[in-house]
This record gives C-alpha cells, sequence and structure tokens, in this order.
C-alpha cells in the first residue's frame, strides 16, 4: 500500500472544516472495513485518510420514538444497531437483515454512515433501507439535508453525496405490518447477495396496501419495482397474484451479470423467490413501538 497521512480530528466541525478545504483530496474513514480491503488491491490511493475515530462518542446514539420512527446516529456501528433492544422491537425486519450481513466481527466495526457512503452495489441494507424510506442526513459547513436512501446510490459506488459531505445520521420510518428480505447467495449465507428482495406493505382489510418493493445485488443501485407493486395494490395475497407481480418485476427490471450469475439467471432468481418474500413478510413478526 502506498504511504499516507491519517488526520484525526476531535470534533465534528473540525473534520468537516477539513474537508471543506480546497486541497483536501482524502477520505474519510468510520469502522475502515471496506476502504483497508480497497487500500490493500490498489483500487483506493489517497493521500490522506480523515478518521473519524476521535468523534465517536459524540455520534453514536440510537432512538425509537414512541410512534416506531428510528433515529441512528452516523457513527453507531452495525453491531450496536443490531443489539438496540428498541430497535429490534420496532425494525424487526433489520434484525432479520443482520443476522447474515457479513459476520459479527465486520458487524462489531463498520459503522452505518460509512457503510450506507461506500456505494457497493452488492450490500445487503440499501435496498431494505429504501423499502423502509428511510433518509440519510448528510451534513457539511454548508449545512444539514436529508437524502432518501433509494436516491442516495446513482450507479456502481457512486453516491449523491457532495465531496464534502458526511453521512451523520439514518432517519427510518415506521416499519410496516408486514416486510421481509430475501438474500439469496450461491456461497456463504454471509456472503454478497446474488440477489437480494425487500418488500414492506401493510393490510387494510386483508388486501395490500402501500407496498414497496426493492431489489439490489442484481443492479447497479436498489431498484423500485413499481410495476410489480401495481400489481400488488389492493389486492388480497394469492399464489396467482405472487406469480403476476414476478413475472412484472421480471418484466419492468434491468438485471447486470456480473460473478454471481448470468441475467438469466438472476431473472429466474427474481421470478421464483419474490412471491415467497410477499408469503414471509405475512408471517413476519409484527413491529412493535416502544420507547428506547
Amino acid at each position: 500500500m502506498s504511504p499516507f497521512e491519517l488526520l484525526q480530528p476531535a470534533t465534528l466541525d473540525e473534520a468537516l472544516k477539513i474537508m471543506a478545504a480546497p486541497d483536501f483530496a482524502g477520505r474519510p474513514v468510520s469502522g475502515a472495513t471496506a476502504i483497508s480491503l480497497m487500500r490493500r488491491a490498489g483500487i483506493l490511493n489517497v493521500d490522506s485518510l480523515l478518521s473519524l475515530e476521535g468523534l465517536r462518542e459524540s455520534l453514536r446514539d440510537i432512538r425509537v420514538a414512541d410512534d416506531g420512527q428510528a433515529r441512528v446516529d452516523g457513527l453507531a456501528t452495525l453491531g450496536e444497531m443490531e443489539r438496540h433492544p428498541g430497535l429490534r422491537a420496532s425494525h424487526p425486519l433489520l434484525s432479520q437483515v443482520f443476522a447474515t450481513l457479513a459476520n459479527p466481527r465486520v458487524r462489531n466495526v463498520a459503522m452505518i454512515g460509512g457503510y450506507l457512503s461506500h456505494g457497493d452495489p452488492h450490500m445487503d441494507l440499501p435496498p431494505v433501507l429504501s423499502t423502509l424510506n428511510a433518509n440519510v442526513v448528510a451534513q457539511s459547513l454548508r449545512g444539514v439535508r436529508e437524502i432518501a436512501v433509494d436516491r442516495l446510490y446513482q450507479g456502481y459506488y457512486e453516491t449523491a453525496l457532495a465531496a464534502d459531505e458526511l453521512i451523520t445520521g439514518l432517519a427510518i420510518p415506521r416499519q410496516p405490518a408486514c416486510a421481509y428480505y430475501k438474500k439469496i447467495t450461491t456461497r456463504a449465507r454471509h456472503d454478497w447477495p446474488t440477489l437480494g428482495i425487500a418488500a414492506a406493505f401493510d393490510l387494510d382489510g386483508g388486501r395490500i396496501v402501500r407496498a414497496r418493493l426493492f431489489i439490489g445485488a442484481a443492479t447497479d443501485r436498489p431498484l423500485r419495482l413499481q410495476q410489480a407493486e401495481s400489481v400488488l395494490d389492493g389486492q388480497a395475497w394469492s399464489a396467482e397474484l405472487g406469480r403476476r407481480a414476478a413475472q412484472a418485476a421480471v418484466d419492468e427490471a434491468t438485471l447486470v451479470p456480473d460473478s454471481h450469475g448470468s441475467t438469466a439467471y438472476k431473472q429466474a432468481l427474481l421470478l421464483a423467490h419474490l412471491p415467497e418474500v410477499f408469503e414471509q413478510a405475512l408471517r413476519a413478526p409484527q413491529p412493535a413501538a416502544r420507547q428506547a
């Protein structure tokens, strides 16, 4: 690896001032689980790394309101989110995802802001958080703005973040009554998925309402399947409805071949597994709003 300067600000304001400097050409790092691998592989070569470790104690809180909405600070680790009792109760979908996301060592080091900033299209959480209609909080010296997670990603390793912005928080609305994530991988269960399918919806008189359906890993960013959503909206679940929604999903999705599988293979996976996602969502644990 090439040598680099390690910058260690003690406050968020100091970190943002460094990033706003015209001559800053480094990268901010939190858990550094991805950047360390990229540097070893020679993919990322920068003159400086901006460590956010000194900000940890002031930017790692997790809060769940009585109405089920959650706020997570940007330097909370994935492991802290996984173990947080309030978040486990209010958003059981996240607990399901964490069970196969990387491994405990990675989850105990990786921080949610850095994880979401990474932009790898194979990550599990972006399609799930998109399904939950979550926003990231991006901060710079110019101010604070919220970006919908499904608009954060713009392509392979490309995000909507400006060069001087840090993700300092994550806002997650109430989880709908029914939600599920299907991770399909040809390797170990904690490996990158070949295809990820996330669905969340409520029920009104036994009929599916406000469905949000996203896929990941088989695309260059989380992709919303709106045609499939329209097939499902206002309908009572049935096997035939699932088949029609799956076919609509295959028809509208442009899937990207890679080392995990061809386009045709990923289309077959989507067609086969999308109905299962809705069947499992109907049986999944219900969220419980609670103060934490």
